[in-house]
């Protein structure tokens, strides 16, 4: 495969999660405006939040099945066409009723990243993947800061929030069309070393009898453990850390919005420089990604407790960007590891798998966070939440560090003998 059109399907769907990352969290921007139409409160619209994670939590497992049996692009392209017609129906809801259903279906399309990991994977080979999984992750946080700003500007300018989705909804159909027309499949474990230049077709497909494989990988469950637990900082300070920063930090709305948006630039460069630095390490040792995570979340729980706990304002903000560079480094590793120990028609299920469990972490940790608050401040709650799991994710990484190397060379001997299969044959 041609090194500039590998870079290119990286660029196409970097930009297909960036949209796709915006149109998720327009509804957050305004939130606010939903809750003066339909006139519900938080609680309510907090449960439409909670019930759509779980939409999408549910289907990752289904979702991930179909990815490895089936064209990953065909499939790509209809989650982006399910996001932009539930997206425009979302918008042309009229009663509360409407929306709550069409906002769970939403929840549909949320399955794209699996296949998309998947399919990006087998363009790159083993140690050149963080790098790719850097660039997709990164899409996360300038999606937040693209769907914040074009929310902001449509209601600020006396629009209906509803706009805002007529923008994205058509972006995501237009999206689906692209991926199945620009983007080409490649057969599933083409950029395996061993395999490389030797599969002509797409043969290597998975088979219901083949997914509990990957609960009995030990790397995997790992993974999946620090997966769970992983995300309950992310959302601790997702959920909270506007509200701390203006009722306890004392921050205007005008510079709240600037730390907010100085932070997700960092999340960018933090993902991107990850993907670099886990490559590198691989190349070096096959420890390589688990201890660049450990050294991630420690680093995380340290600094987390340095930002919350800074005396001064420019302290905050000093530590709060450097936080944000560094928080987001564990994720490309993350998936890119999952790569490293699992067969390529395995591979969109065993990421999909990893949203499972992230989701669920996802739906657990605002709540907790909040409960935890009333006791204490909201400062000590979100540090609390933040250091205890990360040091948790810690000592899962240390673990990973002792038994990924075995489940390596074991994906490396399957790939050898598929190599001898394929000459043979």
């Amino acid at each position: 495969m041609q090194n500039k059109y590998k870079w290119f399907v990286v660029a196409f769907f970097a930009i297909f999660l960036t949209f796709h990352e915006a149109d998720r969290f327009i509804i957050s921007a305004v939130a606010q405006n939903i809750e003066e139409e339909f006139k519900i409160s938080h609680g309510q619209l907090g449960i439409v939040f909670s019930l759509t994670v779980l939409v999408a939590a549910v289907l990752y497992p289904l979702w991930g099945y179909l990815y490895d049996r089936y064209s990953r692009k065909i499939l790509a392209g209809l989650a982006a066409a399910i996001w932009g017609f539930t997206t425009i129906f979302n918008a042309l809801s009229r009663t509360f009723n409407e929306f709550f259903a069409t906002r769970m279906a939403t929840g549909i399309d949320d399955a794209a990243p699996p296949g998309i990991y998947s399919l990006v994977s087998d363009y790159f080979e083993p140690h050149q993947r963080g790098k790719a999984m850097g660039i997709l992750n990164a899409s996360g946080p300038l999606g937040s800061i693209l769907g914040t700003i074009l929310a902001l500007t449509i209601v600020s300018a006396g629009y209906s929030w509803r706009n805002a989705f007529y923008i994205t909804g058509p972006i995501g159909i237009l999206i689906g069309v692209l991926t199945i027309l620009v983007i080409k499949d490649v057969p599933r474990g083409s950029s395996e070393p061993e395999l490389e230049g030797l599969l002509k077709e797409d043969i290597y497909k998975a088979r219901a009898s083949d997914l509990p494989k990957l609960l009995k990988n030990r790397s995997l469950l790992l993974l999946y453990l620090q997966g769970f637990w992983g995300v309950f900082p992310w959302n601790a300070i997702t959920f909270w850390i506007i509200t701390y920063m203006e009722l306890e930090r004392g921050l205007t709305p005008e510079l709240v919005m600037l730390v907010m948006v100085l932070w997700l630039i960092a999340m960018t460069f933090g993902n991107i420089t990850a993907g670099y630095l886990g490559d590198r390490l691989f190349k070096r040792t096959k420890r390589g990604r688990a201890l660049l995570g450990a050294v991630v979340v420690l680093f995380s729980a340290i600094l987390i407790y340095l930002t919350i706990n800074s005396p001064t304002t420019d302290e905050f903000l000093f530590f709060g960007l450097l936080t944000a560079f560094v928080i987001p480094m564990a994720g490309p590793n993350v998936v890119a590891a999952v790569t490293d120990v699992t067969e390529p028609e395995l591979r969109s299920s065993a990421t999909a798998y990893l949203r499972f469990f992230e989701n669920i972490g996802s739906a657990v940790s605002p709540a907790l966070t909040g409960i935890l608050a009333e006791g204490l401040s909201l400062g000590k709650s979100i540090t609390l939440v933040s250091v205890s799991t990360w040091l948790l994710c810690f000592v899962f990484f240390l673990a990973l560090t002792i038994i990924i190397p075995k489940d390596i060379d074991r994906l490396k001997v399957l790939m050898q003998e598929r190599k001898m299969e394929l000459k043979g044959g």
